[in-house]
């Protein structure tokens, strides 16, 4: 009698806290900076408790206690995680936009077989792509996308209720398919320059080895094309600064609007 006593009155605090953790955890798992592998899986188990206790703070005990006591619980905290990946998963793969471009650049100068391993994950990136990809972590930092990432989730509390909501599966599909096509699309005009310049060296170079044979093309076309790529590049990193604000800021309404959709 004690316990169910205490149950009453603690348990809907408990689930609320539960369910607030599996949507902060969703959302540290998967967004940028946040699910980087060089952070210790204590660190993020410490900002998931953190977070999940300000939003607790905020929401507070939500599910009535007939709730609590069937498979609805279950239910309730894979619709939270899922609905907290879903965010991070919308805002990662505009980001991936960044790792895109920077390996059809890579490939164009002549880089394709030259790696290095992506400490962030773990994985062996083109030189060209690991400098973006800082690049690109450093905008997201320096332009408060983190600060706009923990905005978006906090205000989905708002716009999808604990334990809740009627998912609308037309409008996840086609956002989802819309967030894929602009993965592709950023991801190819950010290496638009690079490409078109190492295509027009090329055709100069095509248009030499036909006019002069006794020219070495290879090595010749091999340092012009890294040269020029890499000029180029630097050039346009101030308008790829301005490109990344925009997929940022891109990638957190369209985290927005699938926790609607929700």
């Amino acid at each position: 009698m004690v316990a169910e006593g205490t149950f009453s009155v603690f348990g809907p605090a408990f689930v609320a806290f539960a369910l607030i953790m599996a949507r902060v955890g969703g959302v540290v798992l998967t967004s940028p900076v946040f699910s980087s592998m060089t952070i210790p899986p204590l660190v993020k188990a410490g900002l998931v408790g953190v977070l999940s206790m300000l939003v607790f703070l905020r929401v507070g005990p939500v599910p009535a206690v007939g709730e609590l006591r069937d498979l609805a619980l279950a239910g309730a905290v894979v619709t939270e995680l899922v609905a907290g990946a879903v965010m991070g998963l919308a805002v990662s793969a505009l980001f991936a936009c960044v790792h895109l471009g920077g390996q059809l650049m890579g490939t164009q100068m002549g880089f394709a077989i030259v790696n290095v391993i992506d400490p962030v994950n773990s994985q062996q990136v083109g030189v060209v792509a690991q400098i973006l990809n800082i690049l690109a972590l450093f905008v997201f930092l320096a332009f408060d996308g983190h600060v706009l990432m923990l905005r978006a989730l906090f205000e989905s509390f708002q716009t999808l209720p604990l334990g809740g909501g009627d998912p609308n599966q037309a409008v996840i599909l086609s956002e989802l398919v819309r967030l894929g096509g602009k993965l592709f699309e950023y991801g190819l005009r950010l290496a638009l320059p690079i490409t078109c310049v190492v295509l027009l060296v090329n055709v100069a170079l095509a248009t030499i080895a036909r006019t002069v044979p006794q020219v070495n093309v290879f090595l010749v076309g091999f340092i012009l094309s890294i040269g020029l790529g890499l000029f180029v590049l630097i050039m346009a990193l101030p308008s790829m600064v301005e490109f990344l604000k925009a997929v940022v800021r891109e990638g957190v309404e369209g985290a927005v609007r699938l926790t609607r959709a929700l």
